[in-house]
């Protein structure tokens, strides 16, 4: 499952990229449910989808991705935790997430989550007009209490997106260090731990995938500048994780 803006088949989370990359690189058979992100909790209840955790004060919170898997009649939410189900359930498709790379992967998925949530002003500016009026109601209140103007005053301040531009682009400059050896060569081979494909890339990828697709597309702005960025490597990367990208 995976939540939707009001245009058909965007995803607004970057963790669904992950469980979709995920089934798509198994081979997986598969069909989403689209749901809208004010509905994720009410819509899990209703297909006994357990909460992705408990809070601190004992509420628990629901999340997407989640997944029906009629096989084996398991019901599982949140992507790290489906997509360890998978590889221990499906042992004979590819693994995604390599013994002792725990860690790793998580600290890659905090490090890519600051360098793409750069980019939460230009993408959600462009995401809220395009969600029905409760979503929007809830987008709006996150983007004024994170960036301390409105959408439209946003829009029409010419200084603010010029800064929260350079930042970005800063940021992916920093990210893009990452993939190079010490002596300046890339470090892909073509993947980022060697011939495989595996969780770190989907982190990238997933990030990826919510830069261009809940902006608009590749010929949106938002993917054009960050497509141009660091010799083209961004867009050289999705363009490697688009084959996995297929939505069903």
């Amino acid at each position: 499952m995976t939540s939707a803006a009001n245009v058909p088949n965007k995803s607004i989370s970057p963790f669904t990229w992950r469980v979709r990359f995920a089934l798509n690189i198994k081979g997986i058979k598969h069909q989403t449910e689209w749901i809208e992100f004010a509905d994720i909790e009410k819509r899990s209840k209703e297909l006994g989808i357990p909460p992705s955790e408990i809070k601190a004060d004992g509420k628990p919170f629901y999340s997407i991705p989640a997944i029906y898997d009629s096989s084996t009649n398991t019901r599982i939410s949140d992507s790290l935790k489906i997509i360890e189900y998978l590889d221990k359930t499906y042992p004979d498709t590819p693994q995604i997430i390599p013994p002792g790379t725990s860690i790793l992967n998580a600290t890659l998925s905090w490090a890519v989550g600051k360098t793409v949530f750069t980019l939460f002003a230009p993408v959600f500016s462009n995401v809220i007009p395009a969600l029905t009026p409760e979503a929007s109601a809830l987008f709006r209140a996150r983007f004024q209490g994170t960036m301390g103007v409105t959408v439209e005053e946003f829009r029409n301040d010419k200084a603010l997106p010029a800064k929260i531009w350079a930042d970005s682009e800063e940021a992916f400059k920093a990210a893009s260090a990452w993939f190079k050896t010490s002596d300046g060569k890339d470090g892909l081979q073509p993947w980022i731990m060697g011939q495989n494909i595996t969780l770190a890339d989907l982190i990238v990828g997933a990030g990826l995938a919510w830069a261009v697709l809940a902006s608009g597309g590749e010929e949106s702005e938002v993917w054009k500048r960050v497509g141009s960025w660091d010799d083209g490597r961004w867009k050289a990367f999705w363009e490697k994780m688009k084959p996995y990208a297929v939505l069903y």
